[in-house]
């Protein structure tokens, strides 16, 4: 077994970033005290600011970020910058996670480093979506496959990587913005998504958060990011009027502070459902123009997809702009109902509002 440093690439998107997160802390469960080194874009790099192990970031210039904003620890600047760096480094094995130009050009000339690889089986998404007579069999979940990759089990516990990564302050905030909720409880709600296919309707959502709050006496927030202003007016238009305003339009990382303190998270198959592994978090994907099989669903024990079984699912491997067919029913006939069966067995019994999860406690001890 490897012992040497190790470095992880993975330089995009945003959801891709924080699954291969989780890759450090199972490759330092596998070899105690190892040194992983992590590559990535500029624009990503802030979300994994203080991950528990991960010795020292590599980061793609892309002049993303703000200048006067804490980064990580590291390095950045072109590709060709990075390559003499890198290879002081030592590295023993590279997992590659992104296998394209330009993660080669800038981990490539690392040399005696073993290349570890982990097949992307674009061909297969392809064929769950144009071949689907051919039944081609679905693809393990990512989270699976990472263990495996770094030499455990399937079913090794997950560290809560970003909830351990947060900040003091970024914690206290996100109990200032709370205020009695943090005690109340709430439920984490991320309807929208970059590709319209996946989004699933305001309308859908607000009808859930009355379910919930008529069974379990939980509160329910909107999460709602970048260019999605439209979404965020037509919520407003659908709850309740009166209280604090349930819909957080914050930065990523307040956002994954607020979700530490959730009962659960229910998102869209975008980047905030994978803030549920990461966080220690139960969550449940809705999943529509796209589909558990590609593998991006956690897979977890404490995990659900919600989604209605169609002939035409899946109709792209990344989503579309608009339905094929015009209907759109993939997310239209996901209700409110069938969303709260999913997310009912994950609740459990009430805990407190507060602290480390289970999980962070016992990677401390």
């Amino acid at each position: 077994m490897a012992t040497g440093p190790a470095l992880v690439v993975r330089l995009s998107s945003l959801g891709d970033v924080l699954l291969a997160a989780h890759l450090p802390s199972l490759l330092r469960v596998a070899s105690p005290g190892r040194r992983v080194l992590f590559l990535t874009k500029e624009r990503f790099a802030n979300v994994l600011r203080g991950h528990p192990d991960v010795d020292r970031f590599y980061v793609l210039e892309d002049g993303s970020s703000d200048p006067a904003a804490p980064g990580p620890l590291g390095v950045k600047g072109s590709a060709g910058d990075l390559r003499l760096p890198l290879r002081r480094e030592g590295i023993e094995e590279i997992f590659d996670l992104q296998q394209n130009l330009r993660s080669f050009r800038a981990a490539g000339s690392i040399e005696n480093a073993r290349r570890v690889p982990l097949e992307k089986h674009g061909v297969r998404r392809r064929l769950l979506v144009h071949a689907r007579w051919l039944r081609p069999s679905p693809l393990a979940p990512l989270l699976r496959r990472y263990r495996v990759l770094a030499g455990l089990p399937e079913t090794a516990p997950l560290r809560p990587w970003l909830r351990d990564a947060l900040t003091a302050e970024e914690r206290s905030r996100a109990s200032e913005r709370l205020g009695v909720l943090a005690e109340r409880g709430f439920i984490l709600v991320a309807p929208g998504a970059r590709w319209a296919t996946k989004r699933w309707p305001a309308r859908h959502a607000a009808a859930l958060a009355s379910l919930v709050t008529r069974e379990t006496g939980l509160a329910v927030l909107y999460a709602v990011g970048p260019g999605e202003e439209e979404l965020a007016r037509e919520l407003r238009a659908l709850v309740p009027v009166g209280g604090a305003d349930p819909i957080l339009a914050i930065a990523l990382r307040e956002a994954a502070a607020v979700a530490a303190r959730a009962r659960a998270i229910v998102a869209a198959d975008s980047a905030l459902l994978h803030f549920g592994p990461a966080l220690g978090v139960p969550a449940v994907g809705l999943f529509g123009s796209t589909t558990p099989g590609f593998g991006f669903a956690s897979g977890e024990p404490r995990d659900a997809v919600a989604e209605v079984p169609l002939s035409c699912r899946p109709c792209d491997v990344h989503g579309k702009d608009r339905c094929p067919l015009r209907h759109h029913a993939c997310m239209e006939r996901l209700e409110p109902s069938l969303v709260l069966e999913r997310l009912r067995p994950l609740l459990g019994p009430a805990r407190p509002a507060a602290r480390d999860s289970e999980e962070s406690r016992a990677w401390k001890t």
